[in-house]
């Protein structure tokens, strides 16, 4: 771990354990914001969130006559996730919500609060949601205090014409079709925020938030990559090897250059974590189409990075080291046909450097247990991940950088 980096990382996990040690004394004079599904589930607690937290654009609901829990939670890497039923009379307003709020375990609540993506998916709710050119749940409230949040969104189950996908649907690998489905969204995403200038960029998502250039963010990142190379290859060697740890450690060693290359005009506003399971699929009269969820990770970025992580995640190697080629194409094409020409050598050379990005992701959820994630879901992504590195020839192109 780089020194300066691993103070800066060990400065915001102090600060962050602070303040969720603030948060527990204010729920004692009930100053805090709700920290058990249980807390949350009250008239008196959903009503004024709807009320004084309604984001940037959104309609106002009724007043609240009830809630309760509904009893269905599911699945997360770094939240408590459920739904509520509410009651709100006669009017017409959902009959339930999809809450988000922080985990119940410590050092991801810390490291989630350090890091800064749950800061990441309340600006985007609180800013973007209302406007996003994909289709996305509607937000009722966001609030944010201390080391808390909650985010009160549409429960997508509630309409018949919706289907959401899981992790293990991640795992087992999608087709070429829903492939393209998911690219086509992607396309659409990328062009509407193409090439924004700066100013237009800060105005929308400030750059305070931005993961890799946000202040300290080059530093961080750095370090939080090179401590987790090491204990990553001990848990799987089998997968992730001395090989491409070292790659990983010679990437570390040019990560500014890096940095610039995968951060370079023109960007676009990018989801950041566009695996199969942050889409769903809904009804139109044209067909079938795919929205997206879960915006943690949300940057200003070249748009090959959300191609790269789901193309390399979402389906399985050996479909595709048949399908990548045309796959890439077809996004691009969507591109073109919103108004937005790529070249296409260059793409493809984006697509090969963000091979380490993805794989990252997957050697800190493994290497630092940082993350809820289940064993065999980050295993599988390692191995996707590990898979593209040596495809695409990734330490080629590092060597060159």
């Amino acid at each position: 771990m780089t020194i300066g980096g691993g103070l800066q990382l060990g400065a915001r996990m102090g600060a962050a354990i602070a303040r969720i040690a603030a948060d527990r004394l204010l729920e004692i004079g009930g100053a805090a914001l709700p920290r058990t599904p249980d807390q949350l589930a009250r008239r008196e607690v959903v009503d004024p969130l709807l009320r004084n937290h309604r984001p940037n654009g959104a309609a106002p609901l009724p007043p609240v006559r009830g809630v309760r829990l509904s009893g269905r939670e599911f699945e997360s890497s770094n939240c408590t996730n459920f739904l509520i039923d509410v009651d709100f009379g006669e009017a017409a307003a959902p009959r339930s919500m999809y809450v988000k709020m922080p985990c119940t375990q410590l050092a991801t609540r810390a490291f989630a609060n350090a890091v800064g993506f749950w800061d990441v998916e309340a600006a985007f709710c609180t800013r973007i949601a209302t406007t996003a050119p994909i289709r996305v749940p509607r937000v009722y409230a966001v609030a944010q205090r201390g080391a808390r949040f909650v985010l009160l969104l549409e429960n997508l189950t509630e309409d018949p014409g919706n289907s959401l996908f899981i992790n293990r649907d991640m795992a087992v690998g999608t087709t070429a079709e829903r492939a393209r489905s998911c690219l086509a969204t992607l396309a659409n995403l990328h062009a509407h925020y193409w090439g924004w200038s700066p100013g237009r960029r800060e105005s929308l998502l400030p750059r305070a938030l931005h993961p890799y250039l946000g202040p300290g963010g080059r530093a961080v990142t750095r370090a939080l990559n090179a401590a987790a190379i090491a204990p990553a290859h001990r848990a799987a060697p089998e997968i992730f090897t001395e090989r491409h740890a070292e790659i990983c450690r010679c990437a570390i060693a040019k990560w500014d250059a890096l940095v610039d290359y995968w951060y370079g005009e023109p960007l676009t506003l990018i989801h950041g974590d566009s695996h199969l399971a942050n889409y769903f699929e809904y009804a139109t009269a044209d067909g079938a189409r795919m929205g997206m969820l879960d915006f943690q990770g949300v940057q200003w970025c070249r748009g090959m990075r959300d191609v790269a992580y789901f193309l390399t995640y979402s389906v399985a190697p050996e479909s595709l080291d048949v399908h990548e080629a045309d796959l890439i194409d077809f996004y691009l094409d969507r591109l073109a046909a919103d108004g937005v020409a790529v070249d296409r050598e260059s793409a493809r050379d984006q697509y090969r450097a963000f091979a380490l990005q993805h794989l990252m992701v997957a050697v800190i959820s493994l290497g630092l247990g940082s993350l809820n994630e289940r064993d065999q879901t980050v295993r599988t992504v390692l191995q996707r991940s590990v898979a593209a590195i040596d495809r695409l020839g990734f330490d080629d192109w590092l060597a060159r950088l």
